[in-house]
């Protein structure tokens, strides 16, 4: 299993910053190949880009200064709610696909060095990252999954989540029009509103073909939004998710 890391403020120390007036909580993020992709708080400042948003870092370009999503939305193309960029005006930087959670600073997606799909990476990150959650109650999400997005809207997975909170478990799968199907398992939604497990399956046309993926992800703004990735022991079927509650 690939290794995976959540990290909280994790390019830089916590800076206080401000989005739309207010003043923004740690960013969490996770990758599933950190020497890829590292996701978690942007350190640059310049240009389109504004330190401590939801960010992440490429090692094909530098990998300890993340930029923000949101910067990086003004050179992409713009698809079925996914923004997609090449190489741009940096090149060996790859090709990422990556959505937005409603209009939060929450953002999960995919990149890739080349055509060549070993090293696909799938990550999140996200600011106003919960550090609780509550010890009763359920909530439902629904969620978009990126997994090989090729432009066209029935790559991507869609279904529904349940976070129930008086067991601390979340639940649920995501499919697509494809044929592919990614099954959470059961979950842990542990204290610090993180989520991880270890029991996620990959089943493509009923044909099981991946089975004790890796599940870590976070709940973001009071719990209203979630994101994360499921991570198997190839590339092929690992997959990035995220969405809001129902």
């Amino acid at each position: 299993m690939k290794k995976q890391v959540i990290a909280s403020s994790l390019l830089v120390a916590m800076a206080a910053f401000s989005l739309v007036g207010q003043a923004q909580a740690a960013v969490v993020g996770g990758s599933s190949n950190t020497n890829q992709i590292v996701a978690g708080e942007s350190q640059v400042n310049g240009g389109p880009h504004t330190a401590g948003l939801a960010g992440i870092a490429a090692a094909s370009i530098n990998i300890n200064l993340a930029v923000d999503f949101v910067g990086l939305t003004g050179y992409s193309s713009f698809a079925n709610d996914v923004y997609s960029l090449g190489g741009g005006g940096h090149g060996g930087m790859g090709a990422f696909n990556f959505a937005q959670v409603g209009s939060d600073d929450v953002w999960f997606g995919e990149w890739s060095e080349s055509t060549d799909n070993s090293t696909r990476t799938v990550y999140y990150s996200g600011a106003d990252a919960d550090t609780s959650v509550p010890s009763s109650g359920s909530a439902t999400y629904n969620v978009v999954g990126i997994n090989n997005y090729d432009g066209n809207v029935n790559s991507l997975l869609n279904g529904t989540l349940t976070a129930n909170f008086g067991t601390s478990t979340l639940t649920g799968s995501i499919s697509n029009s494809n044929g592919l199907t990614i099954d959470l398992g059961t979950a842990n939604i542990n204290t610090d509103a993180s989520i991880s497990g270890a029991n996620a399956t990959a089943v493509e046309f009923g044909v099981t073909m991946e089975t004790n993926g890796a599940v870590s992800g976070q709940f973001y703004n009071g719990h209203s939004s979630l994101a994360g990735l499921v991570d198997f022991a190839g590339t092929q079927y690992d997959t990035a998710f995220g969405g809001s509650q129902d």
